[in-house]
């Protein structure tokens, strides 16, 4: 009971949070996409706070040392939107790369927007694939992190799915390198709902993939990266 409460005021934080700094701040928007960035910033490291806070769910940063600070793709796996939050409040310059109907969302699209998120029209085949790629390519060439989900979906924590082609296409047209990142945040960020269960998030930035890999090599490499250090897969293989 103590634990529905607590995620209860939470999602309510969270969403009041949202709107009052999402409205508030709309005429920081004049100032161009850094002073945006700043802005969501900002409002990712206040969320982590009021989680801890709140709901009892912290995190533990391995890797810091891998954290990119230039250009560079940072692909992640995905189980909740813990991880969407985080990687804004860790990274220097993020661009998330998002489903292209969040950007009609109320307020959150609104800032999508003005922070520069590249959207992703999932329906669009591979001419909306190759878009996403140049698109990904300049901002990165601008010293800018794009962070892509490659499994194209959140998944429950334990399971595995073939990822999919984004981030190798972005890799393949851009020499940049790729960041793994793995977590285990749906262990404690319960999707879909609204629980928190308190508990430590891991999160682990691994070494980078230099540029100039073979394309199906770097889908191979990345894959057997983040799963070799997911958290979460390590606690089912435990159980």
């Amino acid at each position: 009971m103590l634990t529905h409460i607590r995620s209860l005021a939470f999602t309510v934080f969270l969403i009041l949070y949202l709107v009052i700094i999402g409205i508030l701040f709309l005429p920081t928007a004049l100032f161009g996409r850094r002073v945006a960035r700043a802005v969501v910033k900002k409002w990712s490291q206040v969320c982590l706070f009021a989680l801890k806070v709140i709901a009892g769910v912290s995190y533990r940063l391995e890797g810091a040392e891998h954290i990119p600070q230039g250009g560079a793709i940072v692909a992640a796996n995905h189980q909740s939107m813990w991880e969407t939050i985080a990687l804004h409040a860790l990274l220097p310059k993020p661009v998330i790369a998002l489903k292209r109907e969040l950007m009609r969302v109320p307020v959150y699209g609104w800032w999508a927007h003005l922070a520069g998120h590249i959207p992703i029209d999932r329906k669009g085949g591979a001419k909306a694939l190759r878009a996403f790629a140049r698109n990904a390519k300049t901002r990165l060439a601008a010293g800018e992190q794009v962070i892509i989900f490659p499994e194209g979906t959140r998944l429950p924590p334990g399971e595995i799915r073939r990822l999919l082609p984004g981030a190798a296409g972005v890799y393949a047209i851009s020499n940049v390198p790729c960041v793994p990142v793995a977590h285990d945040s749906g262990r404690f960020w319960r999707y879909p709902g609204i629980e928190k269960r308190p508990g430590v998030i891991t999160i682990r930035f691994l070494p980078p993939i230099e540029p100039g890999l073979d394309r199906k090599i770097f889908q191979h490499e990345l894959r057997t990266r983040i799963e070799n250090a997911r958290p979460d897969l390590e606690a089912h293989e435990l159980k």
